[in-house]
């Protein structure tokens, strides 16, 4: 009679449970990883809106200063309909790089400077854009006598 040797190989079909706890354990990691980069490029999206809104807002108000027919110093402050705040301001310009600046007093034409902000909340900060312009006017009769 013979003998015959255990065929202690066996051929398995499958993986093991380390083998699947570990594919877990990366899949899961890999996926919190995406998850949150999309949130980033979410919350960095909805900034850049705000923020391009906020300078439509602002070229909008220059715009509209720089159609007023007569310009007078001061401030006005505002809001939008979606919710942005703005500021404006006319003050007169003055060259101080020239030295003299009795060239300045003697044309008919006056400088201002025009400047609109705009202010939004984002999460628990506040936010701003400035834009400013230059505008030369012709004096009025009065103020080109004194």
């Amino acid at each position: 009679m013979m003998l015959r040797a255990c065929d202690t190989h066996t051929v398995r079909n499958g993986f093991t449970l380390l083998e699947v706890l570990v594919a877990m354990m990366i899949l899961g990691l890999s996926l919190g990883a995406i998850l949150q980069q999309f949130a980033l490029a979410s919350r960095a999206g909805a900034a850049s809106y705000d923020a391009t809104l906020a300078t439509v807002h602002a070229r909008e108000m220059l715009e509209e200063l720089k159609m007023l027919p007569d310009l007078q110093e001061g401030i006005e402050q505002g809001r939008f309909d979606d919710g942005f705040e703005w500021e404006t301001s006319i003050e007169l310009y003055i060259y101080d790089e020239f030295d003299d600046m009795q060239v300045f007093e003697d044309i008919n034409y006056e400088t201002y400077r025009l400047s609109a902000v705009v202010f939004w909340r984002y999460g628990n900060r506040e936010r701003q854009v400035e834009l400013e312009t230059l505008k030369t006017v012709r004096k009025t009769i009065g103020e080109a006598d004194d």
